[in-house]
């Protein structure tokens, strides 16, 4: 058995004795006391480490959406499209859409007035959404030169994802 290594040390080997706690999806929000240190050692043993910490099933959130771009026409409409991304086999090697991995497509859209959101449109099905002049005069006052949006791909098991924003 190789001695711990020392507490500052710049380098630590983690093999494959590493596990993944297993902790159901309904725990999500529930904060947790973890005791972490060498794997043949007690969790009484003073190299043990103590950490408190909510699980918030990170690893599960959708990839923000990327490529958010947004095309006026002459009556001021917004078309906005994105590409989605995936967590799992996400190599992009036949030229084709990576694979969904998700029960649906789903995303939320928020648009922005500096930080506050003015208008929320949820559960839109495919990548792309038009935010029409007659919208914008409602929400600002008049058709806007550009526009702050936010959007989500949204998970049916956990919910909304990283956002990606851009003004557009």
């Amino acid at each position: 058995m190789r001695d711990p290594v020392a507490s500052g040390a710049r380098v630590v080997l983690i093999d494959t004795t590493l596990t993944q706690a297993d902790v159901p999806l309904s725990d999500r929000g529930i904060a947790r006391d973890w005791a972490y240190g060498p794997a043949p050692l007690p969790s009484t043993d003073a190299t043990f480490k103590e950490r408190s910490n909510t699980l918030q099933a990170l690893a599960l959130k959708p990839l923000s959406p990327v490529h958010l771009r947004g095309k006026r026409d002459a009556a001021g409409n917004l078309s906005i499209s994105w590409i989605r991304r995936t967590r799992r086999d996400g190599t992009w090697a036949d030229g084709t859409d990576v694979p969904l991995n998700e029960d649906s497509e789903r995303y939320d859209l928020e648009v922005l007035n500096g930080s506050t959101v003015i208008r929320t449109t949820a559960g839109l099905t495919s990548p792309a959404y038009t935010y029409s002049a007659a919208d914008q005069i409602t929400g600002f006052g008049s058709v806007q030169a550009s526009l702050s949006v936010r959007v989500y791909q949204v998970s049916g098991t956990v919910g909304r994802g990283t956002p990606e924003e851009k003004v557009l």
